[in-house]
């Protein structure tokens, strides 16, 4: 794998907040940030937009691979030097429903990131995780954008 493009909502405090941070990552595999809905995303995926629901995460792989979703955010964190064994642990069935709140634990707020390490077991960070609450794109879904 060379790259992974990560498909973003523009419009969403939470997503350009994130983006910001990856940006900051060093990475095992390079990230391609692009705002859904942008001239370089229409040139890269042109049908995106109609396909996937705004409100979620995609990543694409150069070879074609989709990511949606809980898989998108274990993919970002999986491409970075400093998260990848976080990612394949949150892979497990157990933490990928709370992908997404993982990654928002993760980016913004390091002392619940230390916490969760310290934790022994897969369940008690799934318990952890889940008083995290799931992170909301604050714009809403990008399909709902009047054209």
């Amino acid at each position: 794998m060379k790259h992974l493009t990560v498909f973003y909502d523009p419009a969403c405090g939470l997503c350009t907040r994130v983006r910001d941070w990856l940006k900051r990552q060093a990475g095992y595999v390079p990230l391609i940030l692009v705002a859904k809905g942008s001239p370089q995303a229409g040139l890269i995926c042109p049908d995106l937009k109609y396909r996937l629901p705004g409100d979620q995460l995609v990543v694409v792989s150069d070879d074609g691979s989709a990511y949606v979703g809980n898989h998108a955010w274990i993919m970002c964190l999986w491409a970075l030097r400093d998260y990848r064994r976080l990612a394949m642990r949150l892979a497990n069935p157990v933490l990928l429903p709370l992908a997404r709140q993982a990654f928002e634990a993760v980016s913004g707020n390091r002392a619940l990131l230390s916490r969760l390490f310290a934790l022994k077991t897969d369940e008690d960070m799934a318990h952890e995780l889940g008083q995290v609450g799931q992170p909301v794109c604050e714009a809403g879904p990008l399909g709902r954008h009047d054209d």
